[in-house]
């Protein structure tokens, strides 16, 4: 294999370790938001004016985020360097890595906002939004420089558009659910509460059971994925998403029914990042 060739699968590589690295600090970031560490260091960039504070429990987390967020950058700039210092690597891969630096800078003054503006549910959606972002543009540089054998979904195309779609939809109320505290705004599953489907579509009731609509919206795109795609080269990967989106509804309802433990919270977002790597590549591919 060429010098030049066993580079560019190595830069693959270190952008899929970087794709779950990013997942980690993606969940780690939950495990913030669910432990009510998320103004712990009330500054940015500094944590009470120091570089490393004093810690207590969510003063760790929140600072240990920061830190982790920080290396993400700096692997992806050695990363990104590498694929643009090459001429032919820069003009096949350089709009990703240049969008992917987009969203990394967006993410990073959004993480900035969510702590200036205490935690508004704005800045916390976005925030949410953005990460995902970055960690689907980088499963797409890792599957593009490794030359990953293309998968064709042929009629399946389409199912996976949807779901590609429902599930940004999706990811956006939940993080308006999270921001919003409205994950108890109904406490039974089917119904909402009391017996009742749908009490109220005003408030954090309303988005609650917008939440939930959307859930149902993302199953039955990812049903039609893998029915359709059931003959096609891409089977394997449309049953995997399946598989995923039936484990997120999962935890959710149990979320629910449990009062929302911090371990269900945490393997609930855990569960919609994965989905959201897997999605990318899928469409990579």
């Amino acid at each position: 294999m060429p010098a030049s060739d066993l580079l560019q699968k190595r830069l693959g590589a270190g952008f899929a370790g970087l794709a779950v690295v990013t997942w980690m600090l993606l969940v780690f970031g939950s495990t913030v938001r669910v432990h009510g560490a998320g103004l712990s260091c009330p500054d940015w960039p500094l944590c009470f004016g120091e570089l490393v504070p004093v810690f207590n429990f969510q003063v760790f987390l929140e600072w240990g985020h920061r830190v982790l967020a920080g290396t993400i950058s700096v692997g992806f700039l050695a990363l990104g360097v590498a694929v643009l210092a090459n001429p032919e690597r820069r003009r096949k891969h350089g709009a990703i890595v240049l969008a992917a630096s987009i969203v990394l800078v967006a993410q990073i003054v959004l993480g900035g906002l969510t702590v200036l503006h205490l935690l508004a549910f704005w800045s916390v959606t976005l925030h949410l939004l953005f990460g995902n972002a970055f960690m689907a543009l980088l499963v797409v540089l890792a599957v593009r420089l490794r030359g990953a054998a293309p998968v064709a979904l042929g009629a399946a195309r389409g199912a996976a558009i949807a779901v590609a779609v429902a599930v940004v939809v999706q990811m956006a109320l939940g993080g308006l659910v999270s921001s919003n505290y409205a994950g108890l705004a109904c406490t039974e599953w089917p119904t909402c509460s009391d017996g009742v489907w749908f009490p109220s579509l005003d408030g954090i009731v309303g988005l609650h059971l917008l939440h939930r609509l959307g859930a149902y919206t993302v199953l039955a795109a990812a049903v039609a994925f893998a029915w359709t795609g059931r003959a096609s080269g891409g089977a394997a990967a449309a049953f995997a998403v399946l598989g995923l989106v039936l484990a997120q509804v999962t935890f959710g309802v149990a979320t629910v029914l449990l009062s929302m433990p911090v371990e269900l919270q945490i393997l609930h977002a855990a569960m919609a990042h994965l989905l959201v790597a897997t999605l990318a590549w899928v469409h990579a591919r």
